[in-house]
């Protein structure tokens, strides 16, 4: 699972129905820790989740020491995975080596639904007003960010305003991704009344070789159309242990259909990791599974109507994943009628 605890009020923090102050993210964490390992699954695969916190929180440097092989046990955790949330902003500040501001959640609640230049604006103006804890080099705690995820593995870097601009999802105020999952292979929206949840499948691309030894696109397209159906099959018969994520998976409809031994193809046509080859027929491999996928969406949108929230997405408005990237696919006029269906039929 993931779990962001950028809201989490940072140590210090003023609780102003005891006049006392908060212990910080750490506590809390330690408790998740201990759940984690106490959890599971039939004694084959123990618990394992994933926490995120944004890089203005003011427990940043906390978190970051929480996998660190010395120091305090009584603040490590060495059950939970870590992963930075990372503004833009941030990334700007470290590369013209100036200061970052880092605040207390309950002083700039409305950071955590903010991306992109609302956030920024947020930010700066909370800057001007002198809401902030205090301020670090952004250099040094980059660099902090980095020696942790060298070290220990963690920490590694998501980019909150680039997930949440690229985002199929949010197109509307109010539709903010705060987090991924445990492996980051999901972006969804997550709100007080919906838990994120994604249906996944994986194509074994090793398996799809014809009699002369070529790829077989044919098989390949045969391969998702199936798998996207049983996906969207999941959605309806799947137990949903707690109502938000139900409610979450029935409204959205998601699914994520990725790939496995891509290297078995290399090494059957004798290409390269590194060659233009292999990379064209990578590229071309993605294309066609994101193609058939889209596809097999719009004929369960045909045949069964559009997902509830069809209209709250950018594919509605023509706007594919690959628009987001700038990037241009090979058969551009497919493409354009394919887009044409989803606007039409969802």
């Amino acid at each position: 699972i993931g779990v962001s605890y950028t809201r989490v009020r940072s140590r210090g923090s003023l609780i102003k129905s005891t006049n006392g102050h908060s212990n910080g993210i750490v506590p809390w964490l330690k408790t998740m820790d201990s759940s984690v390992a106490a959890v599971n699954q039939g004694g084959k695969r123990k618990g394992a989740a994933c926490v995120y916190l944004e890089t203005w929180h003011a427990d940043i440097e906390d978190f970051l020491e929480l996998r660190d092989n010395t120091g305090d046990e009584a603040r490590r955790a060495h059950n939970l995975n870590l992963a930075n949330w990372v503004p833009d902003l941030f990334m700007k500040r470290v590369e013209a080596d100036q200061e970052w501001s880092l605040f207390d959640p309950r002083v700039v609640p409305e950071f955590t639904d903010l991306f992109g230049e609302a956030f920024e604006q947020a930010y700066l103006q909370a800057e001007a007003q002198g809401k902030a804890n205090r301020t670090i080099s952004a250099r040094k705690l980059y660099a902090r960010m980095m020696r942790t995820l060298a070290e220990t593995g963690n920490g590694w870097m998501t980019f909150k305003d680039k997930c949440n601009r690229a985002s199929n999802q949010t197109l509307r105020p109010g539709n903010v991704i705060h987090l991924s999952n445990l492996c980051t292979e999901i972006l969804e929206v997550t709100s007080n009344d919906e838990t994120a949840v994604c249906n996944l499948g994986s194509i074994n691309l090793g398996n799809h070789f014809d009699e002369h030894n070529e790829f077989d696109f044919e098989k390949l397209a045969e391969t998702v159309r199936l798998a996207v159906r049983q996906l969207d099959r999941v959605i309806d018969l799947n137990f949903y242990p707690i109502e938000t994520a139900r409610r979450a998976n029935l409204r959205w409809r998601p699914v994520g259909l990725g790939c496995m031994g891509l290297q078995d193809v290399f090494f059957r046509k004798r290409l390269p990791f590194d060659s233009a080859e292999a990379r064209a027929l990578s590229k071309k491999i993605a294309e066609a599974i994101y193609f058939h996928a889209l596809e097999t969406s719009c004929e369960l949108a045909q045949e069964r109507g559009k997902h509830p929230s069809f209209n709250d997405t950018r594919a509605a408005g023509g706007e594919l994943q690959f628009d987001a990237w700038n990037v241009v696919p090979e058969d551009t006029a497919r493409w354009d009628a394919l887009r044409a269906r989803i606007k039409e039929h969802g």
